[in-house]
């Protein structure tokens, strides 16, 4: 009866929405806004406890006064103005705006293909407040700047021989580089590197590059394997790669392992649930809509992922060849970044007691899920659409808080050149004896 009417609904609106398209009486600005506020109050299943209907009526308000000199003129981009603060006021990191440009690379992401279209080195710097230096957080898997050595928590002193104390503002800065990596010569940066701040001249040179994102490892000298996960959303693939990279790191005899998630803002619930299996026995996460209309149940289970409907029917089962399990000493490293995907799988672990959270409280998004609705001017609206829940019926944690915590300290790490939460990690793999 609920699944009849939730049609007749989707029927109604989708005819209302063409009379609409036909007659054409709004502006363009009123139009995308209508198409937003709707799905906001219609499928909005986050924690946000915001009467919609009096935010959507709060914001046509804003949304009247913007226009009211451009009247059936006003653009798409003046209802982006108003729709973004509307969604900023829920305060829910799992519902937001997407332009048409930022969704499009999301889906190429999602196909794990995002070439960069221009020459790239792979590699994300911050600046140093009190400084003109450089501090790199991010460095892309298999990129130039990967393959030249440059690594995370490198400290960027000097470009083709200048220090950037020589530069007048960071964005200089910024738009030197850029520009020499534009050129496509190479391009020699100094940078400073560990507590001992040795002094290292690298050479990149640019070139296109993929900027999805998929799972790497890393050997330390000392025995423990570092597996990296950047993100969930290339389908299909982060799963298979967080299983072949925990053979690899058997197979070379490691010792522990750092599983790193900080600044994982998440992606396919999917492949969340199928890296889980490398580290808990059979992983589950149960997700229902605000109308409890669509309640699955995704499994993996015997070597394969089983997804069940309300009904208990199977609707899907994927056979997992080669499924690989951690079973050493593992320490989860977490930030204010790490959201979603990366918070079920921390939860998981922390749940199971299969290794040690190490770090900063997670973003707070890790028991809902989104779903994106296209909109008329080629952008999305994302929104909290699924709640998520552990197998007894509890919901997943909204927030990892770490086992340990520990501010994920950049200041420091530029300074001094010191990882702290991964010196704290080294410590709980390996804990001294008195």
């Amino acid at each position: 009866m609920q699944r009849h009417l939730m049609r007749k609904i989707h029927r109604f609106f989708l005819a209302l929405a063409l009379v609409f398209a036909t007659v054409g009486l709004a502006s363009p600005a009123q139009d995308l806004f209508d198409q937003a506020s709707f799905y906001l109050e219609f499928y909005y299943n986050g924690p946000a406890s915001t009467d919609l209907k009096e935010l959507t009526a709060q914001y046509q308000k804003s949304l009247d006064t913007a226009c009211a000199n451009q009247k059936e003129a006003c653009s798409y981009d003046t209802a982006v103005s108003v729709i973004q603060r509307m969604i900023s006021d829920l305060g829910d990191g799992h519902t937001y705006y997407q332009s048409p440009e930022a969704l499009g690379r999301f889906r190429q992401n999602s196909r794990g293909q995002a070439p960069s279209g221009t020459l790239r080195i792979g590699v994300e710097h911050r600046p140093i407040p009190g400084s003109r230096d450089r501090l790199v957080v991010d460095v892309v898997e298999g990129g130039p700047a990967d393959q030249a050595g440059l690594q995370y928590g490198d400290r960027i002193v000097a470009l083709g021989g200048k220090a950037l104390s020589g530069y007048a503002s960071d964005s200089e800065v910024v738009q030197a580089l850029s520009q020499m990596v534009q050129s496509g010569q190479p391009v020699r940066l100094t940078v400073l590197r560990g507590p001992e701040r040795q002094k290292l001249e690298i050479v990149v040179t640019g070139r296109e590059i993929n900027l999805a994102r998929l799972p790497s490892l890393k050997m330390r000298p000392d025995g423990v394997a570092v597996l990296r996960i950047p993100d969930f959303l290339a389908e299909g693939q982060v799963g298979q790669r967080v299983h072949e990279l925990v053979r690899q790191a058997q197979a070379a005899g490691a010792r522990a392992m750092v599983l790193e998630l900080r600044g994982n803002n998440g992606g396919s619930a999917i492949e969340a649930l199928i890296s889980m299996a490398a580290f808990v026995e059979s992983p589950y996460v149960a997700f229902t809509d605000r109308y409890n209309v669509e309640r699955n149940e995704l499994m993996v289970k015997d070597g394969r992922i089983t997804v069940r409907n309300k009904s208990g029917a199977e609707v899907t089962r994927l056979n997992l060849p080669s499924l690989a399990r951690w079973s050493g000493p593992l320490a989860v490293l977490v930030n204010g970044e790490s959201a979603s995907g990366a918070e079920y799988l921390a939860s998981a672990i922390q749940l199971a007691k299969a290794g040690v959270v190490i770090g900063e409280p997670t973003a707070g998004v890790g028991n809902t899920t989104t779903r994106t609705f296209g909109l008329i001017n080629g952008g999305g609206l994302n929104i909290s659409y699924n709640r998520a829940f552990l197998p007894g019926g509890n919901p997943y944690p909204a927030r990892v808080t770490p086992d340990i915590a520990v501010p994920d300290d950049l200041r420091t790490l530029a300074e001094t050149g010191r990882d702290l939460p991964m010196e704290k990690a080294l410590e709980a793999l390996f804990p001294r004896t008195q």
